[in-house]
């Protein structure tokens, strides 16, 4: 047992005990929590930054596509084109998730089709004159490219629909 001097010290001491238990305890639950929302926010910041991501590199996407319809109906020579498509498509076969590699080589497929009927649809060039020639073999290939074109329309509206779902998940991941 305890003597009456033991048990007077030891009721002395025991807030001072408590009070240093609760300070400890208080300690670890604030480095807990501050740790825990510190991991949320780093989160947090790496979906948002993956999110512009994606977005832009979605634009950079469906900016290809429409330099494509530019250049065939300028005439321009693709080999500009094709440089800056290159890296665009080796990122999308990382980056992009199936179901937009799908429709991106639907589009792609479409554009091509439509660009080269177009091309072949268009008045022959007479040299360095700016005159050109128009022949009957222009009409067949003119016909395919305008019955071409909606179609070219019609997947690029796809393609843009499926990257807008993927970024409507990804904006969804955000809030939570």
């Amino acid at each position: 047992m305890w003597s009456k001097e033991e048990l007077k010290t030891a009721v002395q001491l025991a807030p001072a005990v408590l009070a240093g238990l609760f300070g400890v305890v208080v300690a670890i639950l604030s480095w807990m929590l501050g740790g825990r929302r510190e991991r949320s926010k780093f989160r947090q910041d790496l979906l948002l930054q993956n999110y512009n991501s994606m977005e832009d590199f979605y634009v950079s996407l469906l900016e290809m596509l429409h330099e494509g319809i530019r250049y065939t109906e300028s005439r321009l020579n693709y080999d500009e084109h094709y440089r800056a498509m290159s890296p665009l498509l080796s990122r999308a076969m990382l980056k992009a998730p199936e179901e937009v590699l799908e429709h991106l080589q639907t589009a792609s497929d479409a554009l091509s089709a439509w660009s080269s009927e177009y091309r072949q649809g268009l008045p022959a060039k007479i040299g360095d004159t700016g005159y050109a020639m128009v022949s009957t073999q222009d009409f067949p290939h003119q016909e395919k490219a305008r019955e071409l074109r909606p179609l070219l329309n019609d997947e690029m509206h796809k393609l843009n629909a499926v990257m807008k779902k993927d970024l409507d998940i990804r904006r969804k991941q955000l809030r939570t």
